[in-house]
């Protein structure tokens, strides 16, 4: 029991260290909490909750200001990252990849930066940073937090994707990859599923 309880204690610590990429779960593997309480996973989408609109003092690097009224048709993938963090370093690949795949199929990749640590919210170093990593799609510099506390953020780094409608579907924490899981194909089918929809 007590070999249990270590092992759980263990898990939990490098868990909370960001050491797994976690699907975390609101009542169901793929979909947001919707904002009534009682609806189920299997409700449409009018059961998600709308995008928050960016803060009006969202700074835009490598792209003029965006809004949900602009982006309508589009599925969106939403990542909160911040340069200094090893864990959003190890899933820039990915953000590369969807940039990549999909950018000219009516997919648009924003990473929302929100620094840390004081030095992480300098434009000039986030724009160095994603210039030597090639990260090129649009970046929303929120220096003061204003959208992680919109999107009721916890973690970087975090993704959303966004349906055409500008509705929240999914969200994933943490690390896209890892032993037990592969983040990135399951992510990726997700977007699949979403650029299908009317």
């Amino acid at each position: 029991m007590l070999r249990k309880l270590l092992l759980a204690a263990a898990v939990l610590s490098l868990a909370g260290a960001g050491v797994f990429a976690f699907w975390r779960p609101w009542g169901h593997a793929e979909s947001p909490p919707p904002k009534d309480t009682t609806a189920s996973p299997e409700l449409p989408n009018e059961s998600f909750y709308a995008a928050p609109a960016f803060a009006p003092q969202t700074e835009w690097l490598q792209s003029e200001p965006l809004t949900w009224t602009g982006l309508r048709g589009k599925v969106v993938v939403v990542h909160f990252w911040t340069f200094g963090c090893i864990n959003c370093k190890h899933n820039y690949p990915a953000y590369k990849g969807w940039h990549e795949k999909y950018g000219g199929k009516g997919v648009t990749v924003i990473g929302v930066h929100t620094p840390e640590f004081d030095y992480e919210a300098d434009a000039k170093q986030v724009q160095a940073q994603a210039n030597k990593n090639g990260l090129k799609f649009p970046i929303a510099l929120d220096r003061g937090g204003q959208n992680w506390q919109k999107w009721e953020n916890r973690y970087w780094p975090t993704i959303y994707l966004v349906d055409k409608k500008g509705k929240v579907r999914y969200r994933w924490e943490g690390e896209l990859e890892s032993a037990e899981v592969n983040g990135r194909a399951l992510l990726g089918r997700q977007i699949d599923e979403m650029l299908a929809e009317k």
